[in-house]
């Protein structure tokens, strides 16, 4: 068994970041990478001893490949959002240092980063709603449920958000 360890570790150092930069290609999100390169690790320990050392890195990235199609093939995951006040990775705390270091980094990427920047701070219920209906193009019942609020909110939030945006944005959107 400690020779099993040993062998699966020398192919996680060697093969680790090659998994995370295949999901990152076609994804973006370092998180789901990691996760993805969790569940490719996992499957490889247990299946270690069936796979020929001249194939385990083309194992890898084909296990990685389908692991990422499964993901994106579910609904659920699509339109997954979850606004907590903990956020934990495997017993790890992120800060919201961090966390707000790569929401500002994606943020000001372009137009949409800079709509939704200056949309959440002018109003974060209006900012909640247009991320969960403009973005993970959640429908207007789903995003109302998601938010505990009538339909009727949901619909005034989207409202005013719209116009905030058209009113700061219109012309810089419209040439875009």
């Amino acid at each position: 068994m400690d020779n099993k360890n040993t062998v699966f570790e020398m192919y996680f150092r060697r093969y680790k970041n090659l998994v995370i930069r295949a999901v990152m290609k076609k994804s973006q999100d370092y998180q789901l990478a990691q996760e993805i390169c969790q569940q490719v690790f996992c499957s490889f320990y247990f299946h270690l001893d069936e796979i020929d050392d001249d194939l385990v890195k083309v194992w890898l990235l084909k296990t990685t490949r389908n692991a990422l199609v499964d993901y994106l093939r579910k609904p659920s995951t699509r339109n997954e959002v979850i606004f907590t006040n903990d956020l934990q990775e495997n017993g790890n705390t992120l800060t919201y240092a961090v966390v707000d270091y790569c929401e500002d980094k994606v943020i000001n990427q372009d137009l949409t980063g800079r709509i939704l920047k200056e949309v959440k701070e002018a109003n974060e219920l209006w900012y909640e709603v247009l991320v969960l209906i403009c973005v993970y193009g959640m429908s207007r019942e789903e995003a109302a449920k998601r938010l505990q609020i009538s339909d009727q909110v949901l619909r005034a939030r989207l409202y005013r958000a719209r116009k905030f945006v058209r009113e700061r944005f219109g012309d810089e959107y419209r040439n875009n």
